[in-house]
């Protein structure tokens, strides 16, 4: 089973992956591109960001590994490096297998293009071990309190503490310059008819034969270290087909053994190398913060499905304007029973960006990160949703009817997939229709989502909608004004 310091080995979450329209919504990818330039990096990390978990042990699992390597920057400095090399040395594993492969399907196999790959394959499975051993030994140095990394130095040390490691590690050393020597012992079985029945490469230690009577052209029997009285003969497979033949048969079993011993620990422990990128940037997030004294909280999860949070920043103002103190927090509530929240407020009042600092204070704890507010006591959802009006992209001014009508057919999608415990963020909907008729069909569309168990927060104009819901059915906020239960 593979080694990972980000999931957990039995998955529960059954949450659905975020689309790259909710992260171009909530502005993510905008944001970090400020706090990671490189382009592959932040990907990664985004991507994993988009895999949306709502397994709570999950979560807490990760923001272990992410406090230790906060508490000690030097251990993820030297881990990467080490986990860069390995995955270095793993292609140059499969480029000798591809290699191999080409060799055997063209008929153009030799012993001595096999004995070159199979030296690479055994220096290969030697230094993945190596490596893995590298691991543990970096891995003790550091005081750690995270089960993540405490059960990677538990599998690194218990391989190379095994006993059988050090005969490993001989066994690819005898082959790792094996190109270099001339010379192989095979053992062969006979059958009754003196026929062969089976036949296997034992060594390849140089063959000093003491008597030249006994030579003959044929093979060397099975040649313990401290005998030598057994009848050998040096071949050359070069210039025998059939020993030729035997050789690469050889060759290759040996070959495709230590391919599969490689695989096995590249299997084990390949993942960490990616896994680490999402740290990498996730420090990086943590440092650019902190750097403009904004204050971070790793949530509260609760069960009740209230959400609480206080002084709560919106990431992308922060990363874009000059001076943080410009950017003014918010507090944010939902209460336990109520189905969503309804948000109000003048033009620039700060609903849209309001609604955003919550979509992205979502994502990012769920994905095991701090968020940038005083303290927070959230819930977890399933699945995120976001509507947002994008008229002035994709519609010419006064097009209202065309852009109500792509909003009306997100709406449809959204009601069809969504499922019970998802978070729906819906901005200025059906801000293009006359309010009676948008407030209407929007105060039913809730009502429907509240009825499936789905909570929503929407940013409006159309202040009607308060009006038509019962009694602690929803929260309102008036922007500038406060909270208010309906």
């Amino acid at each position: 089973m593979a080694i990972s310091i980000f999931y957990l080995n039995e998955r529960t979450s059954k949450a659905e992956p975020i689309s790259e329209r909710i992260l171009y919504h909530l502005s993510l990818d905008r944001s970090f591109s400020h706090i990671c330039v490189d382009v592959k990096k932040r990907n990664r990390f985004l991507s994993v960001v988009s895999n949306l978990t709502d397994d709570k042990n999950e979560i807490l699992y990760r923001q272990e590994v992410l406090k230790d390597f906060e508490n000690n920057p030097t251990l993820l400095d030297q881990f990467i490096s080490l986990s860069a090399r390995f995955e270095g040395l793993r292609g140059m594993q499969k480029d000798a297998g591809k290699e191999e492969y080409r060799l055997n399907v063209t008929g153009t196999a030799s012993s001595s293009a096999l004995k070159n790959i199979l030296g690479a394959q055994a220096l290969c499975l030697k230094r993945a071990l190596l490596f893995v051993k590298a691991y543990g030994e970096l891995l003790a140095k550091f005081d750690l309190k995270s089960n993540g990394l405490k059960s990677l130095f538990t599998a690194c040390k218990e391989l190379y503490e095994n006993p059988e490691f050090s005969k490993l590690m001989m066994f690819c050393s005898k082959y790792e310059n094996f190109s270099a020597s001339g010379y192989w012992d095979y053992k062969f079985t006979l059958n009754d008819e003196g026929r062969i029945e089976e036949y296997a490469l034992i060594d390849h230690r140089y063959i000093h034969v003491t008597d030249p009577d006994i030579k003959k052209k044929g093979f060397s029997l099975f040649k313990k270290a401290e005998e030598a009285t057994y009848p050998c003969a040096r071949v050359n497979p070069s210039k025998d087909g059939y020993f030729e033949s035997l050789a690469i048969a050889s060759f290759s079993d040996l070959t495709k053994l230590f391919s599969s011993m490689s695989e096995q620990v590249f299997s084990r422990f390949g993942s960490i190398g990616q896994e680490l990128v999402f740290y990498d940037v996730a420090l990086k997030y943590i440092n650019a913060l902190s750097a403009k004294n904004i204050p971070l909280c790793y949530p509260n999860f609760t069960t009740d499905k209230s959400v609480t949070v206080k002084n709560l920043y919106d990431l992308y103002l922060l990363m874009t304007k000059p001076n943080p103190l410009d950017v003014i927090p918010n507090d944010f509530m939902l209460e336990q029973n109520n189905g969503g929240l309804l948000v109000f407020g003048n033009n620039g009042s700060g609903k849209t960006v309001y609604l955003r600092s919550i979509g992205t204070m979502q994502v990012l704890a769920q994905a095991g990160l701090p968020i940038p507010c005083e303290s927070a006591e959230i819930t977890l959802f399933s699945q995120l949703a976001t509507q947002f009006s994008e008229s002035e992209k994709e519609f010419f001014e006064g097009n209202d009817a065309g852009r109500f009508e792509q909003e009306v057919r997100e709406l449809a999608a959204m009601v069809d997939t969504l499922k019970e415990n998802s978070l729906v963020f819906l901005n200025e909907t059906f801000q293009s229709t006359a309010y009676a008729e948008g407030a209407e069909g929007l105060y039913h569309l809730l009502k429907h989502f509240s009825a499936l168990n789905i909570r929503w927060i929407l940013v409006s104009h159309l202040r009607q909608i308060e009006e038509m819901f019962e009694p602690n059915e929803a929260t309102f906020l008036h922007m500038g004004e406060g909270y208010k239960i309906g």
